[in-house]
């Protein structure tokens, strides 16, 4: 096994769930921790023998949690989950796999700005398969990840198909973790996806629609990260990630080729964190990201018509506080402020007549999450708990639901962790 796996294990603790790093304010990337298995492939070794289960409060994506903390969980995890991981062979020699069942897999446009109507890539499939190995050696660790998310729709009468509509996503990837000396390690992960989407309509009012397929398809990513044990107190955790993808629609009638068109986008962001271990009790977890840059386009939109939209932030702060009140309580407050620039620009050119706009914008915002931690026995149970909760407690004594709103609920993630 790698001989600095559990270098920050007394610093960090390790096996907890998505919840946790919501309720810590999106510091998934700066931490270790058991759900990272999804961002950094090659951790599933320090992972081995442990089933999840995830429950998710419904409305919770609209009461505007930030897309920052949530979005970056993995696979559907905004929906009910349940996996397991199991070490091959005895001590896991010959690797640990693991296996997740979710109702559906996440948008692989979730960055995208919308800028025709058809939304390409940006609806929930129908998961079919979340699977991941990773084996790990004297040295290094090696990991791989696949998903896969399909469905399908068809609609006939006596003489033909009125609607048929077919998408799927597909993403492979591959991690790798290595030492670099006695107190540091990297963690490097590269991820590849695929979309895939036809949809045929002939009746009124769409008819002449015709068929429409994808043009561009694909999106990539590269992300890296490094924990360097500074001394007992902080380590340090340098991270940098790109993403870019390219998606759009192609009509074949004419008539329609000019609506269908998609998004295509550059996303940067570098950062560096602390761990650091205030006693045995509590843990801060400090990160500032000085830049981060993201650029979405039309692709391949009708001729004469140009557009951007970029934001920039600089720079975004998260901190966060992990606090054992009792051995078996953990509580968990995280925060999120950010300073940003966004622009617009579009120019459309109609009969040799251009049109220009420039919209640009600046300001900051605030997020923050409290959780969580319950522990028994082998168990571990996490959850992201609502910032009225404490508010509302006297209610719940008195046998009064103080929650009376539609979106209201005491608790919007609950996940639990067995270790075998």
């Amino acid at each position: 096994m790698l001989s600095v796996l559990f270098v920050v294990a007394a610093a960090v603790p390790a096996l907890a769930t998505d919840a946790r790093q919501i309720a810590l304010g999106g510091v998934g990337n700066y931490i270790e921790d058991d759900y990272n298995i999804f961002s950094w492939y090659a951790t599933l070794p320090s992972y081995s023998n442990t089933v999840w289960i995830g429950l998710d409060y419904y409305y919770y994506y609209d009461l505007g949690a930030s897309s920052k903390a949530v979005a970056e969980d993995g696979p559907g995890s905004y929906y009910t989950y349940m996996g397991a991981s199991y070490g091959l062979g005895s001590d896991g020699k010959y690797g640990t796999l693991a296996m997740f069942f979710y109702g559906y897999g996440a948008p692989l446009n979730t960055d995208g700005y919308g800028w025709s109507n058809e939304g390409v890539f940006r609806q929930s499939v129908s998961n079919k398969w979340t699977v991941l190995y990773a084996y790990p050696m004297e040295k290094l660790s090696l990991g791989l990840y696949f998903n896969r998310s399909d469905g399908s729709y068809k609609n006939e009468d006596e003489t033909e198909t009125t609607y048929e509509d077919k998408i799927a996503y597909t993403t492979i990837g591959a991690g790798i973790r290595f030492d670099l000396g006695e107190k540091a390690y990297t963690d490097l992960a590269f991820d590849y996806n695929i979309g895939s989407q036809t949809e045929k309509v002939n009746y009124y009012p769409y008819y002449g629609y015709g068929e429409v397929t994808q043009d561009a398809n694909t999106m990539l990513g590269v992300r890296g990260r490094m924990f360097y044990e500074w001394n007992e107190t902080i380590t340090w955790v340098p991270y940098i990630s790109y993403r870019s993808f390219d998606f759009s629609l192609k009509a074949d009638s004419a008539d329609w080729k000019d609506s269908h068109y998609g998004d295509k986008g550059t996303m940067f962001t570098f950062g560096l964190g602390a761990n650091i271990k205030v006693n045995e009790d509590n843990l801060l977890i400090f990160a500032v990201e000085p830049y981060s840059y993201d650029k979405t386009e039309p692709s391949d939109p009708p001729e004469g018509v140009t557009a951007s939209n970029t934001s920039t932030g600089m720079p975004i702060f998260h901190l966060a506080l992990e606090s054992d009140l009792k051995d078996w309580l953990t509580f968990r407050a995280g925060a999120e402020k950010g300073f940003y620039k966004n622009k617009y620009e579009a120019e459309e050119t109609v009969d040799d007549e251009t049109t220009k706009a420039i919209t640009t914008s600046t300001g900051s915002f605030f997020d923050y999450w409290m959780g969580l931690g319950f522990h028994f026995g082998d168990f571990d149970v996490d959850a992201v708990i609502s910032n009225d909760l404490p508010f509302n407690l006297g209610y719940w004594l008195t046998g009064y639901q103080g929650f009376d709103g539609y979106y209201d609920a005491p608790i919007y993630k609950l996940t639990a962790a067995y270790h075998f």
